[in-house]
Formats: C-alpha cells, sequence, structure tokens
C-alpha cells in the first residue's frame, strides 16, 4: 500500500495544518508571536491631489524623497490627511505611484477596438488584482484574477477562523454593481453590507459568554487531537510498505513541531471583547461605524487576519451637500482638467475633499478601536496594516500619480511616521500621458510579503511603455519597509 502525501495528511487528520506548513505560518525563531492583520478600506472615486499633497522640503522631484510626519500637528498635515493627525506616528503617507496595469489594459483594449474602456470599472477590476480586466462581450469588464485579499485568504487560512471576510456597500459607478474583492475571474467574493447580520456571522466562531474563553477551548481540545493522531498512527502504520512507513514516521516528526508551534505562538489578543451595539443604522456614517468596530471584534477575537472593506458613497445631505446633488457629479468637475464634458468648480473640489476627509474620519475611528486593545508590548494596531487605497488616482478618471495611506507597523514590516513621494519617471503605456511613478503592483506585493509570503510579483509582471520601454512591476517598494 503506497500513500502520496495528501493522502497521508488526510489519513493523520492534517489536512488543515499541511495548510499552515505550505503557508509558512508556523512558528520559527525570529518570526513575531503574533499574527500579522490587513485590512483594506477601499474608497471608489479617488482623492484630490491638492487637498493631498505635502510639500517636502529639499525633496527631489526626479527621486524617491521623504519627509517624518511622526508628532506634527493636524495644522501642518494636508486637508485630506487632517483627520489622522493622533496617529501620525502610525502612517506612511505615498504619493506618487501609478494603476499601471489600468492604463496597459486601457490602451490594449484601445488598439483592439472593443471592449469595456470605463475607468471606473477598468480600475475596480484592476486595483486589488494588478491585472487586465476579464472582458466581457456586451456588458461591463470586471476582475480578472483573485485579488491580493483572496490570494492571502487561501494561503493563510487555518482551522478555527474565518479565511478572511469581505464588508461593505455595494458600489454602482454606472448601471452594474462593482465589487472591489474577487476569488477569481468574473467571481465577486460574497459581500455582507449589514452590520447586524455580519455580527452574528462572526459569533458563529465565538464561544458564549458563560463558556471558556477561545484559548482555553482550544488549549484543552489539542491533547485530545495529537491522541488521536498518535492512534491512527498505530492502526495506519502495520499497513504501510517502507516507504509508505517512512514517510509516515517523518510526518509524526510534523505532528510534534505543530505541537510545539501551537503551544509557542501566543493567543491573538489577552480579550476577546464581542460588544457590539447592532442598533440599525440610518446614515452610511453610523453603518461605516459599525463595521469599523466589528474588524476590531473579528482581530482581537482572531476570528480572521484578512479584511476588506467597500466603502460607501454618502449621500450628498449627509456632508451638508444638497440633496439633487451627487458626489459622482462632483468628482467630475473637482480637478483641472475636468472630465466627461465638465467644467472645473471650486464647489465641487471642496465636496470631494470633504468627502475625502469622511472617509479618513473613519479610517482615524478603526485605527483608535485597533490601537485600543493591548497585544503584548503593543497594540493590535502594531501588528496589523491598514491600507487606505482608492480604485482612481483622482475623481476625475486618471490613474497615475495615486494617493495611499499605510497605517500600523504589521508587525514592524512598514516604517511609518513618514510621508514618501515617487518620482513619475517613467513612460505611461497610453500615448500622451504623463510620466508615471512605479506600478501599483509593486504596492501590492509589498503587502504580500507584509503578511510572510515571499512572492516578487503579483498580477502582471510588467508592460510596454507608449515609447516602447519595459516597464517592471516586479519587487516590493522596499523604501516603505523597516530597516
Amino acid at each position: 500500500m503506497r500513500i502520496n502525501r495528501r493522502q497521508l495528511l488526510q489519513a493523520l487528520g492534517l489536512g488543515a495544518a499541511s495548510g499552515i506548513v505550505r503557508g509558512e505560518t508556523v512558528a520559527r525563531a525570529g518570526q513575531p508571536t503574533f499574527p500579522s492583520r490587513i485590512v483594506l478600506y477601499v474608497q471608489p472615486h479617488g482623492h484630490i491631489p491638492d487637498a493631498w499633497r505635502m510639500a517636502i522640503p529639499g525633496g527631489a522631484t526626479d527621486a524617491f524623497a521623504e519627509m517624518t510626519i511622526a508628532g506634527l500637528p493636524a495644522s501642518q498635515l494636508s486637508a485630506t490627511l487632517q483627520p489622522l493627525a493622533a496617529f501620525s506616528d502610525r502612517l506612511l503617507a505615498i504619493e506618487g505611484l501609478s494603476h499601471t496595469s489600468a492604463l496597459a489594459d486601457i490602451e490594449a483594449v484601445t488598439l483592439a477596438g472593443s471592449g469595456d474602456l470605463n475607468n471606473h470599472q477598468v480600475g475596480v477590476a484592476d486595483v486589488l488584482t494588478g491585472t487586465r480586466a476579464l472582458q466581457q462581450p456586451g456588458t461591463y469588464c470586471t476582475g480578472g484574477a483573485a485579488t491580493v485579499d483572496q490570494v492571502l485568504a487561501q494561503r493563510l487560512a487555518g482551522p478555527g477562523r474565518f479565511d478572511s471576510r469581505v464588508y461593505g456597500f455595494d458600489y454602482i459607478p454606472n448601471s452594474v454593481v462593482s465589487p472591489f474583492s474577487y476569488i477569481g475571474p468574473g467571481q465577486a467574493t460574497p459581500m455582507v453590507s449589514d452590520p447586524a447580520t455580519a455580527f452574528s456571522d462572526l459569533l458563529s466562531y465565538v464561544a458564549a459568554p458563560t463558556a471558556p474563553g477561545r484559548a482555553s477551548l482550544l488549549a484543552a481540545q489539542r491533547p485530545s487531537v495529537l491522541d488521536a493522531v498518535s492512534n491512527e498512527y498505530s492502526l495506519l502504520a502495520p499497513k504501510l510498505d517502507a516507504a509508505g512507513k517512512q514517510k509516515l514516521d517523518a510526518h509524526r516528526d510534523l505532528v510534534r513541531q505543530l505541537e510545539v508551534s501551537l503551544g509557542a505562538i501566543a493567543p491573538a489578543a489577552p480579550t476577546c471583547n464581542t460588544t457590539f451595539d447592532a442598533t440599525p443604522q440610518m446614515s452610511a456614517f453610523g453603518q461605516v461605524r459599525q463595521f469599523m468596530d466589528l474588524i476590531r471584534i473579528a482581530f482581537t477575537c482572531d476570528l480572521t487576519r484578512i479584511i476588506t472593506f467597500s466603502a460607501p458613497v454618502p449621500q450628498c445631505p449627509e456632508l451638508g451637500y444638497p440633496a439633487d446633488a451627487t458626489f459622482h457629479g462632483y468628482a467630475h468637475q473637482s480637478v483641472q482638467p475636468a472630465s466627461c464634458g465638465n467644467m472645473f468648480s471650486a464647489y465641487a473640489a471642496q465636496a470631494m475633499t470633504d468627502l475625502d476627509a469622511w472617509h479618513a474620519g473613519h479610517v482615524a475611528y478603526l485605527l483608535e478601536q485597533l490601537a485600543s486593545v493591548p497585544e503584548g508590548t503593543g497594540t493590535v494596531l502594531d501588528h496589523t496594516v491598514v491600507v487606505w487605497i482608492t480604485e482612481l488616482a483622482t475623481p476625475t478618471h486618471l490613474h497615475y500619480d495615486a494617493f495611499t495611506v499605510l497605517a500600523g507597523g504589521c508587525n514592524g514590516f512598514f516604517e511609518t511616521g513618514r510621508y514618501v513621494r515617487y518620482p513619475q519617471t517613467l513612460t505611461s503605456p497610453i500615448p500622451g500621458e504623463p510620466l508615471i511613478g512605479p506600478a501599483h503592483n509593486r504596492l501590492l506585493v509589498s503587502l504580500m510579503q507584509a503578511m510572510g509570503q515571499s512572492d516578487t510579483t503579483f498580477g502582471m509582471a510588467g508592460a510596454t511603455g507608449s515609447d516602447g520601454t519595459p516597464l517592471s512591476f516586479q519587487g516590493a517598494l522596499t523604501e516603505l519597509q523597516s530597516g
């Protein structure tokens, strides 16, 4: 009787454990004691450059430049970053990246003479996949590959927790819903849009308040699991030939290594507090706040380590603008030159700046929630990276000079407290467009590596500039890293 590795692990009840080993999450010397976590806060429309940018004293425009923002008062931060001032030491604000894969996609569709060229749709399909959209004849394009959150979810899944959660609101830039997270080409990841439903979903993995805590329940189960594996070994060993027995012996050692690693990993947080106000909220503001609370619960109870939040576009009256207006309408008038046949409007620019600040306030609240939970000598925020990202660089449909915020060090991977600028020195794939900075694919690579993966590319590996220059998307953005 000969068995392969998978059959052997299944016979030993180690199917899930084998995934842990392949995902390189077994504790080893030098690895973080606490798990790394990631939140993707995805905002539609993009940012107003004048409200986002900060001048870097003495910073070169043709080379990477940076300055320290840790400790700066709100008055010295840009309008968009001001709501995050309390966490300036935890921020890494990034200027100059380009959604180059989207630009390459648009140019390819243009040359082909068919396909969806809507910048919103291409941006949604590209921002977390880093690759060309799936073009569907007669309808809008959609995601062409699994998104970064779902790739991480597949690799880092573990027993006793969700591989990922996707929360938030439908984004309808045209006449169809455009999801940001995909489990594969054209396959949107299921999203929970009601906070009360999301809370019930999470609680299915949380013990009742009167029952022992999560850590003690897991600890109590481990000896019985290992005993069961030992019994399976005794029953299976006599049926194997020499080669099979050798494999079995090797995997018996694996069981012992897993036992040691399970005992070595500290609980995700000292407190699993499931207090949550599920009262229905009428405003987008209140619903977003509820979802931010749920993210804190999910992480502090180690119910998942990967969350994607699709942020809403609120109704204009929530921010004090007329009921007959829309932020989608303001977007096209908010940056010079305006888009879609519109004229620039300073009023529209202020509306979109206020919308940016509204989102920044929610991100700040999330940081406050994560920083409020002690974990080791730091907090949950110290072991998390919150990524505030948009599907367009600007509300006027540009894909270059995109702005992104990373918050939290993700177990020291990112060096925070900085504002950094990447130079725009590369040729765009689209003829006649301005020079661009590094592809945002490299940011996705950095996020993969921050979560313990060794990938050097994500999505497309490169493209070609309009002048024939090769554009490489390979490698992490090492300037963002500590050390």
